[in-house]
């Protein structure tokens, strides 16, 4: 699912752009309506807060900064990084003039007080989602913030090892370290007790005296 949403993330902030754009129109309509039948300072406190929908820009944020930060980035991540921060602030722009032109239109008293307060906290709150994108545009135009690779990083094969290197390595034939028949062939020694106490051996036995004869 995550590489799903990875896939069409560009085209998801295409479309939240599309939708807030499309947001401003009708909001731009309502307010041509409604000057033909109220006052300037009512028709702008009836608009006033819907010319940006916060739960779109907030959408809209988070998919446009997944674009560049998420890798892989997508080609125009950038692009729609500006884009995005241009309509957002156009929308916190229009949403304080209504507020302000809208103040004019309230009651007297506290509930002009009332009304400025609640408008401008909805102004800071979407100023809030624009603010976070030109922030990361400046950080990257700066070097502090980096983007995410446009191609996703793939592991990198282990190097073998040189042909000199191995064909410099030859194999050693063991030592024959044990006892071998053919070496001690023909090997005698005068006595059992020159055999234990380990002197060189002869080839042959020394010649011996004629044998005698037993009466």
């Amino acid at each position: 699912m995550i590489e799903n949403l990875k896939r069409v993330r560009e085209l998801l902030s295409w479309v939240a752009i599309g939708l807030t754009v499309l947001g401003m129109g009708l909001t731009v309509w309502r307010l041509v309506t409604a000057l033909n039948e109220m006052s300037v300072f009512q028709a702008f406190q009836e608009v006033g807060s819907g010319w940006l929908n916060f739960s779109i820009a907030l959408l809209l944020v988070v998919l446009v900064l997944s674009c560049s930060l998420v890798a892989p980035a997508t080609p125009r991540a950038l692009l729609l990084a500006k884009l995005a921060a241009v309509v957002l602030s156009l929308g916190v722009l229009l949403t304080l003039v209504s507020v302000l032109m809208g103040m004019w239109a309230s009651a007297a008293g506290i509930g002009v007080v009332l009304d400025v307060l609640g408008g401008l906290l909805d102004v800071g709150f979407k100023a809030i989602t624009a603010g976070a994108i030109w922030v990361f545009l400046r950080g990257v135009k700066a070097g502090r913030i980096g983007t995410a690779s446009p191609t996703a990083a793939r592991p990198s094969p282990t190097p073998a090892a040189p042909q000199s290197e191995q064909s410099s390595v030859e194999p050693v034939e063991p030592v024959a370290t044990t006892w071998s028949r053919d070496r001690a062939a023909g090997a005698v020694w005068w006595t059992a007790a020159d055999a234990a106490a380990g002197a060189p051996a002869r080839d042959k036995m020394p010649e011996s005296e004629e044998p005698t004869t037993l009466a």
